[in-house]
């Protein structure tokens, strides 16, 4: 491949590599249709926001077109796996993938994650039948903690317990579904930021701690 630094360069031909792999992809292709120059525009929202923006960004694009085609969890995590495959044949860095991988993951539990009512979830005031009352309308929402990694410690944001921490293990599970290669890729990636990072850190100590917990076979 290229060897370029340039982001948006990147950008262009991550994108375009991506594409080639998930058209050879009949899982795909054959939900996909005709939508493959719909699906490049979320890619690129994927990639320009890791890369260019450097930001982690929930890809609404993306997320629209896998609604409009319906596309479902199996599938969605192939075409992940294919995206971050793609991106890391041009060598972007570790903090770039875990930002895609971050975006996906994002995407991922906005299209799958069942919406139910639990506590501290947000509860709508009812209102009698035929009366518009704003104020009785409006949401009390008490927003759970994220556990995100909080770099350079990569401490846990919401338990303060080392990252991936046990909740956070079983969200990334849900998160991937069964495409065990790209949240491999992910860890692998958060593995390597962590470990420069904390120097300190003992590469087979680091190594049981954003891997070792992975599921040997296939989840």
């Amino acid at each position: 491949m290229l060897e370029t630094k340039d982001p948006i360069d990147i950008v262009r031909l991550a994108t375009a590599e991506a594409l080639r792999r998930i058209a050879g992809e009949a899982l795909l292709t054959g939900i996909m249709g005709t939508r493959l120059s719909a699906l490049s525009g979320g890619v690129r929202e994927v990639l320009r926001a890791a890369l260019v923006a450097q930001q982690v960004a929930t890809p609404t694009r993306l997320i629209a077109l896998c609604r409009t085609l319906d596309l479902g969890p199996d599938a969605f995590d192939l075409l992940g796996h294919h995206v971050l495959g793609a991106l890391v044949g041009y060598r972007p860095g570790p903090d770039a993938l875990v930002r895609v991988g971050g975006a996906l993951g994002l995407a991922r539990r906005e299209l799958f994650t069942p919406r139910t009512s639990a506590p501290g979830d947000a509860v709508r005031v009812p209102t009698r039948a035929g009366i518009r009352n704003n104020a009785a309308t409006r949401y009390r929402s008490t927003k759970p903690p994220e556990h995100l990694p909080s770099p350079p410690a990569w401490t846990c944001t919401g338990c303060g317990r080392e990252w991936p921490c046990a909740v956070k293990q079983s969200q990334l599970l849900a998160e991937f579904g069964g495409a065990r290669a790209a949240l491999a890729v992910y860890l692998g990636s958060c593995l390597l930021a962590a470990a420069r990072d904390l120097p300190g850190l003992p590469l087979a100590r680091a190594r049981n701690r954003f891997l070792g917990w992975l599921p040997r076979r296939p989840f």
